[in-house]
Formats: structure tokens, C-alpha cells, sequence
């Protein structure tokens, strides 16, 4: 009777420990699992790689489980006739079948599933364990399920659909707030954004000829709004640097209304209207620049893009108190429709 009684518990105890170790590892999110690595936890770089080759893993518990509970069903079975006689043995099958299905089965899957991080991480060495000891077992068993779909990919990356989605119910749940949900959608759609458009439309951009002095430009300097200016030499199409309004005022204050604005010029970058604003706004860390003259396919200015064209695409319109126009492409079609004629209302702010 002794050694009946330490058999079947040695049986539950090994269906509970298989069923609940697949459960966890099956519930444990990839996400979860990298978090576990910044904080250096124990075990996290062993569970991460039983989730990185998962079939591998479930395989081997899955052999563990089957084992305990095939063999230790005969076993048990023999030591019940001599215990119990015959007559008696469809009973305690009966009553044992359903405390393994209790015990072994549905418990340790609820309480892998719901502490599965934990439980996961806990028994990371272990799983790793019966995937060397089990490596023979599992390496015939994946070549004879192969045929019938191979390998699965149990831990491919997320794309950014999920991850809007994740974001939107991570708000809805209260773990962030709305403008970071905002702000990570926002970010996610960069690289689906060309310079050309959220750049400023060469109809509407403010630029001065480079041969000009400073007492030819001074007025239109003191009512500029912006702080770069592009300079060109015969047209638009031959921007030949790019000066800080900055420099051009402290030199008019100090009485240089003489020097021509080419003296002040810094280079200026040239960029495609078809570069992805991501890029671009790398660029711009990279070379400490703010501003980049956009070129369409022939070659010609089709207009200016700045730093913070980019970041109203993060954070929404940013306007100062010297920003007469909020939005100067809605200028730009404006202008387009009373010059062909057909003037529409863009709702301009002023």
C-alpha cells in the first residue's frame, strides 16, 4: 500500500510539473521574456532560449508527461490488483483518472498560465534539462513531424498593426496615457511620410537673392518669421547656401548694411521629396542640422523642409507668437486656386 500511495503521487507530481511548465512557456510573452533580461534576472537567458526553440522545448515535456503518466499507469495498475484484488481495481482507476485530470492537468495549466513569467523563468533550467536529456527522443520525433508542416514559428516579431493595438489597449487599461498612445502611432507612421509631404511648397517660401546687401533686405528681415533663410543666386532653382537671421540682425544692429548676404551663408543640404521623414529626421541628428532644401525628380526646389516639420508630425502644430500662418502648405494650395481662379476656403489660421 506504501509504495502504491508514493507512486501515484510521484506521477501527479510529475503530470502537474509537465502540464504546468508547457503552459507557462506557452503563455510567456516574448516581450515578457526581454524585460526579464534588462533587469538581469536569473534564469531569463535560459527561458529565453527554450522560447526562441519552442517545439524543441514542448516536445520534451510533453515526453516527461507521457512517460510518467504511461509507465506509472502500469505500474500502479500491477500494485493495485495485488492491493485492492481485481474487483476493486475500476474503482480506483476511476477515482485516479480523475485526480490526475484535476491535479495534473487542469490545476497546473491554470496556475502556469496565470503566473506564467514567474513560473517560466522558475523552471527555465529544468526544461533545459529534459531538452538535453530527451535530445535523441526529439530530434526523431521533429524529422517524423516534419512532413506534416515542420517547424512553427512560435516567436515571430510583432508588427507595427500589433503594436498600435498593444499601445491602444495598454490606454484603454490605464497603463499609459492618451498622448502616448498617440505618440507611438504617430511614431510608427514616419516611415510612411515623404519630405515632400509635410515640406514648406516653394511658392510659399521665404527666401532672398545672395547678391543682395543687408540694407537692400533690412525690412524684409525685420518682418521675417523665420529663423534660416535659403539664399539663391539667379532663381530658386540654384539655392546656393542658407544664412541664420540671427547673424544677418546682429550685423545690421552693428552697422555692416553693406555686406552682401553671400558673406553670411552656411552650406545647405539638398534632399529628395521621395526621402522618408524617419531618415531624414536622423539626418538631421546626425549633421546638428535643422533645415534641408527638397528637389523633385528634375532636379528643381520644390520647396524647404525643417526639424520642425518633423516634430509637428509627433506632437501636432507648433506655432509661436510670431508665426502669422499656422499651416504654410495650406497657404500654398490657397495661393494656387486665386492664381488659376477657383478659390477655396482651407480654413486658415491667423
Amino acid at each position: 500500500m506504501f509504495v502504491l500511495i508514493v507512486l501515484c503521487i510521484l506521477i501527479l507530481l510529475l503530470s502537474f510539473l509537465a502540464s504546468s511548465m508547457e503552459a507557462a512557456l506557452f503563455s510567456v510573452t516574448p516581450i515578457e521574456i526581454e524585460q526579464m533580461m534588462e533587469r538581469r534576472l536569473p534564469g531569463a537567458q535560459r527561458l529565453r532560449a527554450n522560447k526562441e526553440d519552442i517545439q524543441e522545448s514542448i516536445v520534451a515535456i510533453v515526453i516527461l508527461n507521457n512517460l510518467s503518466n504511461i509507465a506509472g499507469s502500469i505500474l500502479v495498475g500491477a500494485l493495485a490488483v495485488e492491493v485492492f484484488g481485481e474487483l476493486w481495481v475500476g474503482i480506483f482507476s476511476a477515482i485516479l483518472t480523475f485526480i490526475i485530470i484535476l491535479l495534473g492537468e487542469v490545476l497546473p495549466k491554470t496556475i502556469g498560465e496565470r503566473y506564467a513569467a514567474g513560473y517560466a523563468r522558475g523552471t527555465a533550467r529544468l526544461v533545459f534539462l529534459l531538452r538535453v536529456v530527451f535530445k535523441p527522443l526529439v530530434l526523431l520525433i521533429n524529422m517524423l513531424a516534419r512532413p506534416f508542416g515542420g517547424k512553427p514559428e512560435m516567436s515571430r516579431r510583432l508588427s507595427e498593426d500589433e503594436i498600435k493595438v498593444l499601445a491602444r489597449m495598454s490606454h484603454r487599461h490605464g497603463s499609459i496615457l492618451e498622448t502616448e498612445n498617440i505618440l507611438i502611432r504617430r511614431v510608427l507612421q514616419l516611415d510612411d511620410i515623404m519630405a515632400r509631404d509635410i515640406m514648406t511648397p516653394r511658392t510659399v517660401v521665404f527666401a532672398l537673392k545672395a547678391s543682395d546687401s543687408l540694407a537692400d533686405v533690412a525690412e524684409q528681415l525685420y518682418d521675417a518669421s523665420v529663423s534660416r533663410i535659403p539664399l539663391y543666386e539667379e532663381d530658386l532653382d540654384n539655392i546656393v547656401g542658407l544664412v541664420h537671421i540671427r547673424d544677418l540682425l546682429t550685423a545690421l544692429a552693428k552697422g555692416r548694411t553693406e555686406k552682401l548676404l553671400r558673406e553670411f551663408a552656411d552650406e545647405v543640404s539638398f534632399v529628395p521629396d521621395t526621402v522618408r521623414v524617419n531618415v531624414l529626421l536622423s539626418d538631421f541628428q546626425k549633421n546638428r542640422e535643422h533645415l534641408s532644401v527638397v528637389v523633385d525628380e528634375h532636379g528643381g526646389m520644390a520647396g524647404v523642409i525643417t526639424l520642425e516639420d518633423i516634430l509637428e508630425q509627433l506632437v501636432g502644430e507648433i506655432v509661436d507668437e510670431h508665426d502669422r500662418d499656422v499651416d504654410l502648405r495650406v497657404r500654398a494650395r490657397m495661393l494656387q486656386e486665386l492664381r488659376s481662379g477657383r478659390p477655396r476656403d482651407y480654413g486658415m489660421k491667423r
